[in-house]
């Protein structure tokens, strides 16, 4: 089943169970309780009145039924509308639901009319064609007046709060009983109903002609149209809702000429199933709710183990390697994320460390980054020469990702000395803060890993190196964070923090710039993974 459309079985069984009604009218079949089909089956029966009354109470009976099921239907879903409102806050809902709940309204004060609990109805053979008709013609307007806005707004609209919204709505739904009761009371009492039937004419129920032009505009025009801006399984059942909607006003208005007549009854079938329609698209919506919310689950199971062995492979502890102080911060912007630093020793004994930053931050992504860094661990184990680590390393993930993915990476070896370190920046830049704040920018020296196979990374070398000098390496994760008003934290506000701050111990400057960052994007969850490390030189070279 397509998530936005009823499946195809459950159209076929709404096209199925409209043309049974429909058929059932064309042959002129059906159950009769008509006062001319009773007299004329009551002849040859011993007491003609007596047998003509006890049929026509069983034909009142029916039709209670058959009333008080589609008010049921209609008020079922006029009350999951709102509920679903409620857990999905899709707006468009309750105004569909609105429409369903005050029509089952008309029709249960029709009904209580009718059957004489609310007093005053005299003539039922006009009253129940006639409120029939305003009811269906009151349904049909409101859901029109309610998708036209929607129809009308160029954008979707925003997502209001729920609590007082759903407040607002059942107080709605309220008036709109009170409002359904004084129509019937005035219908009932206030003034004589017009005529409503004419058995004489080629169309016997013509006030059936006015909902009828409504749900051709609606079904035809304005449903689809709204189905397509607000694809939805509601919407759609609503769009096919309009079949038997508008058929049975055709099997009122043209085929039934009595009260209580085959076509009587056959239109209360189609209203039925006309109500019944949207109430399954709402049922199938919460069966697709439940088993994303269970396919969710799972997902956050495993994206759940999935981040605890991503966080598995972060450094523990600051490296122990004396005349250097060391501290990182990795945060992934969703459960698992791309980016990643690492502390390694190479094959010559050297010190290296390295920030990566896969592309994406999925989960794909987070393998991606741990199988970065076992061959990166591997390589490094197995050679000294930072050119010949990182050419290997490129070709490796060329071969793994099939250029669809790439990753940026700043990695380094520090002199057994102490005196300088070396670099290779794959599509990344770092920064050496001097001792008196002065910044110097590691240029990246190559293109991402992974990109191509002639991609020529270059090693730079840096020296020179004195106490208190600091290399820092962030991801974009912390230069293209946006604020609120949809201003980027960049290097200049970066490198303007670290120039103030540069003096502070390392863990301490790693702390204060995630937390700016933080404060800058007024609090609110990083759009990118977020990764800092930083070096610091504590002694002087020998």
């Amino acid at each position: 089943m397509k998530p936005n459309r009823l499946p195809t079985t459950m159209i076929w069984a709404i096209v199925i169970a409209t043309a049974v009604p429909t058929l059932m009218w064309l042959l002129g079949w059906g159950v009769d309780y008509s006062q001319t089909n009773l007299q004329a089956r009551a002849i040859g029966q011993e007491n003609v009145t007596a047998y003509v009354v006890q049929q026509y109470l069983i034909g009142r009976a029916l039709h209670t039924i058959l009333e008080w099921t589609a008010v049921c239907i209609a008020l079922m879903t006029g009350v999951l509308s709102f509920v679903h409102f409620r857990l999905k806050h899709d707006v468009t809902t309750p105004i569909i639901g609105t429409a369903l709940f005050f029509s089952g309204m008309l029709d249960a004060c029709n009904i209580l009319a009718a059957d004489g609990i609310i007093p005053g109805v005299e003539n039922l053979n006009n009253f129940l064609p006639f409120t029939w008709a305003a009811s269906r013609t009151f349904n049909v307007a409101i859901l029109a007046a309610g998708t036209l806005p929607f129809l009308i707004r160029k954008r979707p609209p925003s997502h209001p709060e729920p609590r007082g919204e759903t407040r607002i709505l059942f107080v709605m739904a309220g008036l709109f009983g009170l409002l359904a009761y004084l129509i019937i009371q005035v219908l009932a009492i206030a003034f004589p109903v017009p005529d409503a039937l004419y058995p004489e004419l080629w169309v016997p129920r013509p006030w059936e002609s006015i909902p009828l032009l409504f749900w051709i505009v609606l079904g035809s025009i304005l449903l689809p149209k709204f189905y397509r801006k607000y694809p939805n399984i509601f919407s759609h059942s609503l769009m096919w809702c309009a079949l038997p909607a508008t058929l049975l006003h055709l099997v009122a208005g043209l085929g039934s000429r009595e009260l209580f007549d085959a076509n009587f009854f056959n239109a209360y079938l189609l209203k039925i199933i006309a109500y019944c329609t949207p109430l399954i698209g709402l049922l199938l919506d919460y069966k697709n709710a439940y088993r994303a919310e269970i396919e969710l689950e799972k997902t956050a199971s495993k994206l759940d183990a999935a981040r605890q062995i991503a966080e598995s492979l972060l450094p523990a502890d600051h490296p122990e390697v004396p005349g250097i102080d060391a501290a990182g911060v990795s945060f992934a912007s969703e459960a698992v994320g791309g980016d990643f630093y690492d502390y390694f020793e190479l094959a010559d004994g050297r010190f290296g460390f390295v920030v990566s930053d896969v592309s994406g931050h999925d989960l794909a992504a987070s393998l991606l980054a741990a199988q970065t860094r076992a061959y990166l661990r591997a390589y490094a184990a197995s050679h000294s020469d930072l050119a010949d680590i990182m050419k290997r390393l490129n070709e490796s993930l060329v071969e793994d990702t099939k250029h669809r993915r790439f990753v940026t990476m700043f990695v380094g070896a520090i002199d057994t000395s102490l005196a300088g370190f070396e670099y290779a920046a794959a599509g990344h830049q770092g920064f050496l803060i001097r001792a008196n704040g002065k910044v110097e920018v590691l240029d990246s020296n190559g293109l991402p890993v992974g990109m191509t196979r002639q991609n020529e990374i270059g090693v730079t070398h840096t020296s020179r190196l004195h106490r208190g000098d600091t290399v820092l390496i962030v991801t974009d994760g912390i230069t293209e964070a946006m604020s609120p008003s949809g201003e980027q934290y960049g290097i200049q506000r970066l490198l303007d923090l670290i120039c103030v701050e540069h003096e502070r111990d390392v863990h301490e400057i790693a702390d204060l710039l995630y937390t700016d960052v933080t404060r800058f994007c007024a609090n609110v969850r990083p759009v990118d993974d977020v990764t800092i490390l930083l070096l610091r030189w504590l002694d002087e070279a020998p």
